[in-house]
């Protein structure tokens, strides 16, 4: 039996029809998928040299604090 999906949490909603397109399309599907469907923003080319040179440890906590301060701000429906 499939399990009973939270459709009113956009979050999990976008997780199971990630999962379910890899499931269909594989990884190089989906993402082929993805790149019709969704425009992308900015310039990556130029982007992509203006980023800090961060290690793994250092993006993860940057990442942990951002969510803090969004939950704090109730950013965040859950």
């Amino acid at each position: 039996m499939a399990a009973v999906l939270d459709i009113m949490n956009p979050i999990e909603v976008r997780k199971a029809g990630l999962r379910a397109l890899n499931r269909a399309l594989g990884y190089e599907g989906t993402q082929a998928f993805m790149n019709q469907h969704f425009k992308g923003i900015g310039d990556w080319t130029q982007e992509r040299h203006e980023l800090p040179n961060m290690s793994f440890d250092n993006l993860t906590a940057n990442l942990e604090q951002l969510d803090v301060r969004m939950r704090a701000a109730g950013r965040y429906n859950n």
